[in-house]
């Protein structure tokens, strides 16, 4: 403690005795601030690029944990919304999935989907769902600020958790929630629930499977190893293959 005392007279005030300060008296204040700074955090590792199998769950996982959906109800409804199984026989929801006019369309890249989504618009075509959880652009006409976040499964799986967590608020019941996710019409709406309710059975015996998918590939490209393909292969036959076989979205 002795020893800070003189070093901090000298710096605040030369007088007093004190040897005279230093020539360039502008190195006094970056030398101080310097010393009484904080230190610099690290820099904070760039986000892993995933490939298009693995978005949709990364997504979903984190808007639960933001919302705080419980038992990954959200990650079940994004498996009866845009449930697929994969050319590689992987079982996952697709983000470039759109349903419209009663069919559900698969594309290959989020240019692809938006493409389709346009030229339906051009149509006359106004109900049509988007992304991981199917957010209608007619009902949701302010959800999103253009279709490629639309597509985002970030911004599409925030919007969907938010909307049934309001949904939830208003209704009181986790159940109608769900239901009117889908429809205010109570049947179309309660067979919706059922199949959540199946989907959320294959969800919590796959969780293992799903986490390893949403943590994507091992490498820093987002492509999966010939080993890594072959073990989610495995895994997603193992679950999607036995007796909760999961519901896929109606054609």
């Amino acid at each position: 403690m002795r020893a800070v005392i003189p070093l901090l007279g000298l710096l605040v005030s030369p007088a007093g005795g004190a040897a005279a300060p230093p020539a360039n008296h502008s190195q006094i204040g970056v030398w101080s601030t310097a010393l009484y700074a904080p230190p610099t955090p690290p820099p904070q590792p760039a986000a892993k690029a995933l490939p298009p199998e693995a978005q949709c769950i990364a997504a979903i996982l984190d808007a639960e944990k933001a919302t705080g959906i419980t038992d990954h109800l959200l990650l079940a409804m994004g498996f009866t919304e845009s449930g697929r199984r994969t050319e590689d026989r992987l079982f996952t929801a697709w983000p470039w999935t759109v349903n419209t006019e009663g069919r559900s369309h698969y594309f290959p890249t989020r240019d692809a989907a938006i493409a389709f989504v346009r030229e339906t618009q051009a149509r006359g075509v106004q109900s049509i769902d988007v992304g991981c959880l199917q957010v209608n652009l007619r009902w949701h006409p302010d959800a999103f600020p253009d279709l490629a976040t639309a597509f985002d499964p970030v911004a599409n799986a925030r919007y969907a958790a938010s909307f049934l967590s309001a949904l939830r608020r208003d209704h009181g019941s986790l159940e109608t929630a769900i239901a009117r996710y889908h429809s205010a019409q109570s049947e179309r709406g309660e067979a919706y629930r059922q199949r959540v309710t199946g989907n959320l059975r294959w969800v919590a015996g796959a969780l293992g499977y799903l986490e390893t998918l949403a943590a994507g590939p091992s490498g820093a490209a987002p492509t999966w190893t010939a080993a890594e393909r072959g073990r989610l292969s495995f895994l997603s036959g193992l679950f999607a293959d036995g007796p909760a076989r999961p519901l896929l979205p109606t054609q």
